[in-house]
């Protein structure tokens, strides 16, 4: 792991602000009682989000589909890193993706949040993005006891309801009064881009986590 130096130090020479970054973070309303801790985790995130932004314009601007394909495949680890059978690396792996997966949650949860009128596309990824990062979780803890039942599955469905139901009402408020399914497309199908049409609802987050 990076020593907060070091972190401080590529963070001067990408000349980023970590004094508005703390600001933004509300660091001297925190108690103070984990300040180096809070520190390192501050740099940390702001260079994650840093390099995450020049990740994506690294990949979006691909000249062609044979350059964002090899540009993605070098910003990857590829399927060969997974393939292992090292317990401990495999639980590593999984808790990254865990990681990563809270991360998502929560970056899509301040969309949702922050959209006025809210969006049931957004509110329907906020329930599904928690549905993973739940079953993550759960994956990670069978590893222990792969025969054993695990009471955070109600919750995943739960959200999964959840997020389908905000889809199915999204579609069928934005589908044409006259418009009937077709006999090769069911009726309680809807594309991947459902529009507007249904009541804001709260989604219902789990306090794992819960700690930017």
């Amino acid at each position: 792991m990076a020593t907060t130096a070091q972190l401080r130090a590529a963070l001067a020479v990408l000349h980023a602000d970590t004094d508005e970054a703390a600001e933004q973070a509300r660091i001297s309303e925190m108690s103070g009682t984990d300040s180096p801790g809070v520190e390192h985790a501050l740099l940390a995130g702001l260079l994650y989000r840093m390099m995450g932004d020049d990740l994506r314009h690294s990949l979006t601007g691909a000249p062609d589909l044979t350059a964002l394909e090899e540009r993605a495949r070098a910003a990857g680890p590829g399927t060969a890193t997974y393939a292992t059978d090292d317990r401990e690396l495999r639980e590593e792996h999984c808790a990254q993706a865990h990681f990563e997966a809270y991360w998502l949650a929560h970056r899509i949860a301040g969309l949702h949040f922050t959209t006025v009128p809210s969006a049931p596309a957004l509110q329907a990824a906020a329930h599904t993005a928690e549905a993973t990062r739940t079953l993550l979780r759960i994956h990670r803890d069978l590893l222990d006891a792969p025969d054993a039942g695990h009471p955070a599955w109600e919750v995943v469905i739960d959200q999964l309801d959840r997020a389908r139901a905000l889809a199915l009402a999204a579609y069928a408020g934005a589908r044409p009064r006259d418009a009937q399914p077709s006999d090769t497309q069911p009726s309680d199908a809807w594309p991947s881009d459902a529009g507007a049409g249904v009541p804001a609802t709260g989604v219902d987050r789990s306090t794992e986590c819960r700690t930017l």
